[in-house]
């Protein structure tokens, strides 16, 4: 009686959590949502492509700033006792700060370099989402403290879009909108530093001493390459419809934006397994990715299938009235949203639990060598939804890799297990 009294509070433990990290990922999913029709009314579908390119390629800036800690750093903090996850946090944040200047530099120049108009525009929509690599979200998933993630990081975020949103209202156009999003982000990374440096200063004497820079971004390089993988594998679709079939740039950007929205929403799940699935027992670790692999596969197909029914109308509203999409890009959407969300378990909850970041580099550089001629030859064919299809064969393509390697080290463990049993 007593187990069952305690996989009930653990049960009760993770869904308090789910439904925490849910509400700081739904107030920002609806918080970005909300901008984008009111950012097509301002500056029109071509602007908005010019936006949506630039936040593009400053993903890929956000995913080399955050130097891989948004991939392995949850199981970093989950297993590490209170003086080393201060020690971990201050890592990160010399590194980090280290790496920004330089590459949102780069980065606004490349984004200005290669919109076909408003540059400016989407120079400011490539440094608005560069910032995003400073966040302190992966600390808060490994500590399982949602409620400090929604007050420290999601409120500012939603309140600089917010305050964008209001600027652009009334008349302050895109930049003014993308400016209130970018001191969200500064605002969030202030007080996320502040909360988990002060809530930490009891173990100040206690915790080991930070390593030197180079020495840290050595022991980040796994990481590094699956997150910037990631990464470019979804800003470069956009970049390149941008280049080969302009036209359908629009078309192409909203779509992804909103499907990668989705994906966004579906984050808590991700978010409680990474917490969740780590273990320092090896052995229960195993048995953990196991339930989750299969979990997510059931859940993975449900969430396709619904985004395909609702998908025509919310790209209706996304799109002011103002851009139109066809049918079969929807039903691509939707299976999208299935294969992103199961990748995404695999990639961020259980390969690095599993001791196999690796793998997920290694996925990722392949699906992009896939991908990236598809998308190219799919839009100059077909337009849109010719890109959109190529993009879905290339994460297939990820999604098989990670899931087979995922499964084959649950196999190996649990082949361990039986022999030490029998032994």
């Amino acid at each position: 009686m007593s187990d069952v009294r305690r996989r009930l509070r653990r049960l009760s433990g993770g869904l308090g959590r789910m439904s925490g990290f849910a509400l700081s990922i739904g107030l920002l999913a609806i918080a970005s949502l909300a901008a984008i029709p009111v950012m097509i009314a301002a500056e029109g579908d071509r602007g908005w492509g010019a936006i949506a390119l630039g936040q593009a390629v400053g993903a890929i800036a956000a995913a080399a700033i955050g130097f891989g800690w948004g991939v392995s750093g949850p199981a970093r903090i989950a297993v590490a006792d209170e003086p080393s996850r201060r020690t971990a946090y201050i890592e990160s944040v010399r590194a980090r700060l280290a790496l920004f200047v330089p590459i949102v530099l780069a980065t606004s120049l490349a984004a200005a370099a290669i919109a076909p108009q408003s540059s400016g525009l989407a120079a400011l929509g490539a440094v608005t989402a560069a910032a995003a690599g400073v966040s302190a979200n992966w600390y808060f998933v490994g500590r399982g403290a949602p409620f400090s993630l929604l007050l420290a990081e999601t409120l500012p975020r939603v309140a600089g879009t917010g305050v964008g949103i209001v600027l652009m209202l009334g008349g302050g156009g895109a930049a003014a909108g993308l400016a209130g999003m970018l001191g969200g982000m500064v605002a969030a990374f202030g007080c996320s530093t502040a909360c988990i440096l002060v809530s930490s200063r009891h173990h100040r004497a206690s915790a080991p001493r930070p390593a030197r820079l180079l020495r840290i971004l050595a022991d980040q390089r796994h990481g590094m390459g699956s997150a910037l993988g990631s990464a470019v594998y979804i800003a470069l679709p956009v970049v390149v419809v941008s280049i080969v079939a302009p036209a359908a740039q629009p078309v192409f950007a909203l779509v992804d934006k909103f499907q990668r929205q989705v994906g966004v929403a579906l984050q808590p799940v991700i978010t409680v397994a990474q917490g969740w699935v780590p273990r320092r027992d090896g052995a229960e670790s195993a048995a953990r990715a196991r339930s989750v692999l299969l979990v997510g596969g059931g859940m993975s197909l449900a969430i396709g299938l619904a985004v395909v029914i609702a998908g025509g109308a919310a790209l209706g509203w996304l799109g002011n009235g103002e851009i139109e999409v066809v049918p079969v890009a929807i039903v691509l959407m939707g299976l999208f949203v299935a294969v992103n969300f199961f990748e995404s378990l695999v990639a961020k909850a259980l390969l690095p639990s599993l001791g196999r970041l690796r793998i997920g580099a290694q996925a990722t550089l392949v699906s992009t060598v896939v991908v990236v001629p598809l998308v190219a030859l799919g839009a100059i064919l077909w337009a849109a939804p010719g890109a959109l299809g190529a993009v879905v064969v290339g994460l297939v393509t990820r999604g098989a890799v990670e899931a087979g390697a995922a499964s084959r080290t649950i196999r190996s463990n649990r082949t361990v297990i039986r022999e030490e049993i029998d032994a």
